[in-house]
């Protein structure tokens, strides 16, 4: 007797023990998400203008037809090549896609995400049952939690997009096979014409799964929806106030926020954060987007000006430092946002959230 009471707690407390490590995976994985609602979206970089701005070729991929005409769900890859960055992947699949037989709609890490061709066509990312049925994004593989967290925060923002885009709605086929949001390894498992198991490797690295994924997914997509929906039942829109621009975007410069009279505020959004244009309003001459309640920033921060390089020049971070890597030879045409901004006593134009050019090298 004595020894199945001890028998008995043996096993109780194992049995805690196995909770306590479930529930503790589990709250890992959702702080994950929670810490990435709290990042900014980095933003789309297009291969084609970012291979202009470096004087690199542009290898286009010419695209899959869709079984349907359009896009039926998303597929969610990771790079399995540890300290690659989205840049480093873009342009390796540019130089050798003829060779490897592979291309992707767009790679995503922490800082950036770059579409590699538009999803209007397929690509030649996960087998031929998917190839012409889905849009195929994938993850590079980040060595930091907190880099973990801000790439998962951009792929999901921009899965979101794209689902609105082409008028999807938010389903996870990973359990099915049934649905709009599919990871490698459910293309294996339900459709087949390959082996490969991503992303569920590296996600579990980093104390995550797909169902985490798909909630970021979920949140995303519903959130952009909310937004949509508050435009659309807008009872102070004017004729005045159609859009150039409608939905969610991102600031391409810090931008102030105004009131709908035109009274700057002291709230300041920084460069590449989401906002969503409900309408646009000219305010004493001037052209201003409506994000919210009498709130407005300036159209510049969002809509780009063309401008010539007309001097060879580099790019420059937020901080003034120069990226050797991304030369920008004369003749080239830039999009800018904003007025003129200054780091370290030089004049700058801002390209994107994290990307700036000296003003007395473009026209």
């Amino acid at each position: 007797m004595k020894l199945k009471k001890i028998l008995a707690t043996l096993i109780a407390v194992l049995g805690l023990i196995t909770v306590a490590n479930v529930q503790s995976e589990n709250v890992h994985a959702e702080s994950i998400n929670t810490l990435a609602q709290k990042y900014k979206y980095s933003g789309v970089t297009y291969l084609y203008k970012m291979l202009k701005l470096e004087g690199i070729k542009y290898n286009k991929f010419p695209g899959v037809e869709y079984e349907n005409g359009k896009p039926e769900g998303i597929v969610v890859h990771e790079t399995d090549d540890p300290g690659a960055t989205a840049h480093d992947e873009a342009i390796y699949f540019n130089r050798e896609w003829m060779n490897i037989n592979a291309y992707v709609h767009a790679f995503v890490d922490s800082k950036q995400i770059i579409q590699m061709r538009s999803p209007d066509m397929g690509t030649w990312g996960a087998g031929p049952k998917a190839n012409n049925r889905f849009i195929q994004i994938e993850l590079c593989e980040e060595n930091s939690r907190d880099a973990f967290a801000k790439s998962v925060n951009n792929d999901a923002i921009y899965i979101a997009k794209l689902l609105h885009r082409y008028d999807l709605k938010p389903d996870n086929a990973c359990d099915d096979g049934e649905g709009t949001i599919w990871s490698h390894h459910a293309v294996s498992t339900y459709l087949g014409g390959t082996d490969h198991v991503d992303p569920d490797g590296y996600f579990a690295k980093w104390g995550y799964d797909m169902d985490q994924f798909y909630s970021l997914i979920e949140y995303y997509y519903n959130l952009q929806k909310k937004n949509e929906h508050t435009y659309t039942k807008d009872p102070n829109k004017t004729k005045e106030e159609v859009p150039a621009v409608q939905g969610a975007v991102t600031l391409g410069h810090d931008a102030y926020i105004y009131t709908e009279k035109g009274k700057k505020t002291k709230t300041l959004k920084e460069a590449g954060s989401p906002v969503v244009v409900m309408g646009y309003k000219t305010i004493n001459k001037k052209k201003y987007y409506k994000i919210g309640k009498d709130q407005y920033v300036d159209a510049s921060n969002i809509d780009a000006t063309v401008r010539t390089v007309k001097n060879e020049t580099y790019l420059h971070t937020r901080s003034g430092r120069v990226e050797k890597q991304n030369k920008v030879k004369e003749g080239s045409r830039v999009l800018t946002y904003g007025s003129k901004i200054t780091i370290k006593g030089q004049k700058y134009y801002a390209l994107n959230a994290t990307q700036y050019i000296l003003a007395k090298d473009i026209e």
